[in-house]
């Protein structure tokens, strides 16, 4: 296919400009016509990627998706990017793109005793592989997908992955399957030795904080700590300073070890592991900010007044030494419950910190930040990685408090790179789309939560509905609803809003071990602002030339990573449940599908109802969010119910339930503001 197809679909447009388009034969295309200066989609083509099932399928759109029956699939499969023409009944009349690049498969014997191929996913055709040596029943390979045709899928093997008894194959498979880099080259680690950082000389080259009170708070279990802060008072103001590991003076531009983290772009939190952006010696021991040992640091260094507004700011290069590495359990302990942490000037301090982040976060709701509360599960593992217990993760005022300095370092290290007028990465979060956003409101309002129509779009309607839903049973169902008519934030080279937050400027500076974009930051700081370009017009028109690349790389990654998280947490839950079939869990409805109802436990595990399996015969009706059967039997979203464990699918990690019975449900939704659980990604949006 000609890439104009997937420039159609990578621009979401249905026209594109001459310029941008490469020679392309007409009479070789017949969906495409030239309007002068645009090559126009033709409108009865439709473009998207196909959600396949055994026996029909859907073209995935942004407004609403189109149902395509199976003998108008031709032999696209799964995720294709394809072509579709809106005859009669919809069909593929063109593949623009196969999605089936690798694939995971596990070596089996057959009958006759002859080593085959068994794909981890599900094909709707025959898969030859290529011979390959060494090896054995039970191996877990990826191969490589060299061609597909209506006959089959053609593939070598890649690599092999494990064996299936090892204890975490299961895991491995995942990340393997999103071609996820997961261990370092040995060239990249030979270049660790290359590193040499003469301590003595960037002592005297950098504004010296070493006898500040500076701590860090992070996880229990973290041990990449990029970001430490301090804070003392003058007068009616604070002195903010928010100090982060200055990563880019190990990571030079452009060596072996940058190339690495640019092809991650992030750390991986799996449940059970990390996969860092940066080796080890980086990330947890050089560049980690631990206690009582001098670390070079870039500080955003800000005066707030008495309200929060940051009426004053420098961004230095320096070197600290944190006091204290501490976790959010004992802060919490103490800014709680009073729980002494044996250090009254750190006591003293954390006190006005806690003060000064309810400030911030009173600005920043005014201003129209939008809090949505959202399920994080948490996996209590054993050294072998099986899950012993599930958990919500809460957040409190010592994550929240992070997260407030966190925010405001990134906004004001924005707006100083906007003003300084350099190229730079933003982070951005466009307006939601109106009529995904509509759509939205309209369930919302039938769970009792009535928008303001008039002004849809605006901040202030959707936090209305947010603070209104939190704390009651419909709560976090009306915060899934909206977030998922938002926008996704993601990284550009183009200042625009981060409407999550509320934002005028925002960039991600704080978390530069496990974020490149961060990295990246910390370069441009370095040369623009700190005054370290040789070549002033040069290294700009250098940036200026590769940030959009850089920006759309930065967020493709950020999306995968957060989808192979997900998987692994979906892996995980199975785990955890498997040999728990026949218990039974509280549960709330969290959505509606026409083959049934997903569950919610108390948990945070999600799982799925089948309408096949309840008591009776159901039909949905929209207009109450209800599933009402035959004999008077209803089931609403949001309901409070009881399930069963049925079954657990580990290949195709489903979780099945039955319903057991429902709790008597209230007509009108009750508030309770102080039962609220706002879980938030930590430092930075």
């Amino acid at each position: 296919m000609h890439p104009i197809y997937l420039m159609f679909y990578e621009k979401h447009t249905r026209k594109l400009h001459k310029d941008d388009v490469t020679d392309i034969d007409l009479s070789l295309h017949p969906y495409v016509t030239f309007d002068d200066p645009y090559y126009i989609l033709n409108p009865d083509i439709l473009i998207g990627r196909l959600d396949r099932k055994q026996t029909f399928g859907f073209l995935r759109q942004e407004l609403k998706d189109v149902y395509i029956e199976g003998s108008d699939l031709s032999d696209a499969m799964h995720d294709d990017i394809v072509l579709v023409q809106m005859y009669f009944e919809p069909r593929i009349v063109a593949i623009v793109q196969r999605a089936l690049k690798v694939l995971n498969a596990t070596v089996k014997r057959n009958r006759k005793g002859i080593l085959y191929f068994s794909p981890d996913a599900y094909l709707d055709r025959r898969l030859f592989v290529d011979p390959y040596e060494g090896l054995v029943e039970g191996h877990v390979v990826q191969l490589d997908v060299e061609t597909i045709d209506s006959s089959g899928v053609y593939a070598s093997v890649k690599k092999v992955i494990g064996h299936v008894n090892d204890p975490d194959i299961d895991t491995l498979r995942i990340v393997s399957s999103y071609e996820w880099p997961e261990k370092f080259s040995d060239e990249v680690m030979a270049s660790l030795k290359d590193i040499h950082i003469d301590m003595d000389v960037e002592i005297k080259e950098r504004l010296d904080l070493r006898d500040e009170l500076i701590i860090t708070i992070d996880g229990l279990d973290a041990k990449d700590l990029d970001d430490a802060i301090s804070l003392t008072e003058v007068g009616e103001n604070y002195k903010l300073g928010v100090h982060i590991a200055d990563v880019s003076t190990y990571v030079t531009a452009d060596s072996l070890l940058d190339q690495a983290a640019y092809e991650r772009a992030t750390s991986v939190y799996l449940a059970d592991r990390v996969i860092p952006m940066l080796p080890h010696l980086l990330s947890n021991d050089f560049c980690s900010l631990n206690a009582h040992e001098p670390k070079l640091t870039l500080s955003c260094l800000m005066t707030l007044d008495k309200d929060g507004n940051v009426i004053a700011h420098t961004i230095e290069k320096t070197v600290i030494e944190s006091n204290r590495r501490m976790n959010y359990t004992e802060v919490n302990n103490f800014l709680k419950h009073g729980q002494s942490l044996g250090d009254k000037a750190i006591e003293k301090m954390l006190v006005t910190m806690n003060e000064l982040s309810q400030k911030l976060s009173l600005l920043r709701k005014q201003r129209g930040e939008i809090e949505f509360e959202s399920t994080e599960l948490k996996f209590i593992v054993d050294k072998d990685g099986k899950v012993l217990d599930v958990k919500e993760r809460h957040q409190d005022d010592a994550e929240e408090l992070i997260e407030s300095f966190m925010l405001v370092a990134n906004e004001t290290v924005a707006e100083h790179m906007y003003h300084l007028d350099v190229p730079t990465l933003y982070r951005i979060h466009e307006k939601p789309d109106i009529v995904k956003l509509k759509t939205a409101l309209q369930t919302v309002a039938k769970l009792g939560f009535q928008p303001n129509m008039r002004h849809v779009g605006e901040a202030k309607t959707l936090q209305s509905i947010t603070s209104r839903s939190a704390g009651t049973a419909y709560g976090p169902i009306v915060h899934m609803l909206l977030l998922r008519a938002m926008q996704k934030a993601k990284y550009s080279e183009i200042l625009d809003i981060h409407f999550g937050l509320g934002a005028s400027y925002y960039t991600h500076f704080t978390s530069p071990i496990r974020r490149y974009p961060d990295l990246m930051l910390h370069r441009l700081i370095h040369l623009f602002v700190l005054g370290e370009a040789k070549n002033y017009r040069q290294t700009i028109d250098h940036f200026a030339d590769i940030m959009p690349d850089v920006a759309k790389h930065t967020s493709d990654q950020e999306r995968t990573a957060i989808q192979l998280e997900r998987d692994v947490s979906k892996l995980k839950s199975c785990e955890y449940l498997a040999s728990r079939v026949g218990e039974r869990y509280q549960a709330v409805i969290t959505q509606m599908m026409p083959t049934g109802m997903f569950v919610q436990l108390n948990s945070g595990i999600e799982g799925f109802v089948p309408l096949r399996l309840l008591d009776d015969y159901y039909t949905y009706d929209d207009n109450i969010l209800t599933f009402i059967g035959r004999h008077g039997k209803r089931y609403r979203l949001g309901d409070q119910v009881t399930v069963e464990l049925l079954s657990v699918d580990m290949t195709t990690r489903k979780v099945d339930f039955g319903i057991i019975a429902k709790k008597r449900q209230v007509k009108t939704p009750h508030v309770d503001k102080n039962n609220q659980s706002k879980i938030k990604p930590k430092k930075g949006n």
